[in-house]
């Protein structure tokens, strides 16, 4: 079993190698997407019609702009479909279509960016969790790598270690692969929101 521990440690260094793989400039140390972090998201990024301001709370004593930013924020329905319900909707407003359909861009706004909020905030945290794994799986197999070049190393031991290390990879990559959807979620987020701000900009001219 002692043999195997070659093939183990570089493999740990190459999963060690890719968490510290980061592109250049400023970084959060816990962010664990390749896509540059954007804490905080502004109306102003999607929005260039009418002024409006993103903290007003109209929107929610409305029950149907209410329910129609919380419905349509869900990203599992087609920006196209979605687009249709709000020129509806600008149609059916009348003389209140500006108030009404500025009121919904802001509930829209509001929903979509707690959404992002939250993702962010959870890949921040796996970040943490896999900053903290990929310390462990450092410090293991440097221990692994004494131990294997110490001929009087107990083989009982470096066996045991041997499978803690392989472990910690094993645990350590499929965190990894499994993040990458995660990290597409925000600028999904953005996109959307974008798209649907131009939708109502579009209503309204």
């Amino acid at each position: 079993m002692i043999g195997r521990a070659p093939c183990v440690l570089a493999a740990a260094l190459l999963a060690i190698g890719a968490a510290q793989a980061a592109p250049p400039g400023p970084r959060d140390p816990d962010w664990p997407c390749q896509q540059i972090k954007v804490p905080e998201l502004s109306l102003a990024a999607v929005w260039s019609g009418p002024p409006v301001d993103a903290r007003q709370t109209d929107w929610q004593r409305d029950p149907q702009v209410a329910d129609l930013a919380h419905r349509l924020a869900q990203r599992r329905i087609p920006v196209d479909q979605a687009s249709t319900e709000i020129r509806a909707f600008a149609e059916q407003a009348g003389a209140q279509k500006q108030q009404r359909v500025l009121a919904l861009l802001v509930g829209l706004f509001n929903v979509l960016n707690q959404e992002r909020e939250t993702v962010i905030a959870g890949l921040d945290r796996f970040g943490h969790r896999q900053k903290e794994l990929a310390d462990t799986l450092r410090a293991d197999n440097d221990k692994l790598t004494t131990m294997h070049q110490d001929s009087a190393a107990d083989p009982v031991a470096v066996n045991k270690l041997t499978q803690q290390v392989t472990w910690e990879m094993n645990v350590f990559q499929d965190r990894r692969e499994a993040i990458g959807y995660a990290c597409d979620v925000p600028a999904a987020i953005e996109q959307r929101l974008f798209a649907l701000a131009r939708t109502i900009q579009q209503v309204l001219e």
